[in-house]
């Protein structure tokens, strides 16, 4: 059984827990999965490493309520156990000096994004974080991307937080005016991905 150490609630459907699983704290690696089960008979969620600490054996998760498993999820407590937490699963990103970087988070994608900010700083990179969401109250883990990043941009899609507008059209104005930046990483709903593609491709990165 997998102990929940701590929880948050980010925002009423967007919570975050830090879940006592010290051997995939030890292997895990930015940019892997775990897949939890909450009780012997349920359903598999798999959900992206948002941090880890191997020193306290711990993995945490942020997720969305969605459905029926992650209501489920969701009104667990801190000190209630999860039936099974596999992982690290998927693979791992890859990570060096690449000279100046971008990483972008939309929505939950945030979390996600997290573990490889802080490894792309923490190998030398300079990283320019861009992090978006529908309004303020859905941008989560500011403070963790801040501190992870050299550069921190917010927007929200009504202005009501940050610069108004898109991540992507951020990352353009990014790309258009520093040609020494080299790499793209993305995470976010399906629509953002697939317009920051769009976006990266007249680029040279």
């Amino acid at each position: 059984m997998y102990k929940i150490v701590n929880k948050e609630i980010l925002h009423e459907i967007i919570h975050s827990m830090w879940i006592e699983a010290p051997e995939v704290a030890r292997s895990v690696q930015p940019g892997q999965f775990i897949i939890l089960m909450i009780k012997e008979k349920g359903e598999r969620i798999p959900l992206t490493v948002a941090d880890f600490d191997r020193e306290k054996g711990m993995i945490r998760i942020v997720f969305q309520i969605v459905g029926k498993t992650s209501e489920e999820l969701s009104v667990l407590k801190k000190g209630d156990e999860l039936f099974s937490f596999i992982g690290p699963l998927g693979k791992e990103t890859e990570i060096e000096n690449y000279g100046k970087v971008i990483t972008v988070g939309g929505g939950t994608g945030i979390a996600c994004i997290h573990p490889i900010t802080r490894a792309l700083k923490e190998a030398g990179n300079e990283v320019i974080s861009i992090i978006g969401a529908r309004n303020k109250e859905l941008i989560i883990m500011e403070e963790e991307i801040k501190k992870a990043s050299s550069e921190l941009i917010v927007t929200t899609d009504d202005g009501s937080y940050g610069r108004k507008g898109f991540v992507t059209q951020v990352l353009k104005e990014l790309l258009d005016k520093d040609k020494s930046i080299k790499k793209v990483w993305a995470i976010g709903p399906a629509i953002m991905m697939k317009v920051t593609c769009e976006t990266t491709k007249p680029y040279p990165v």
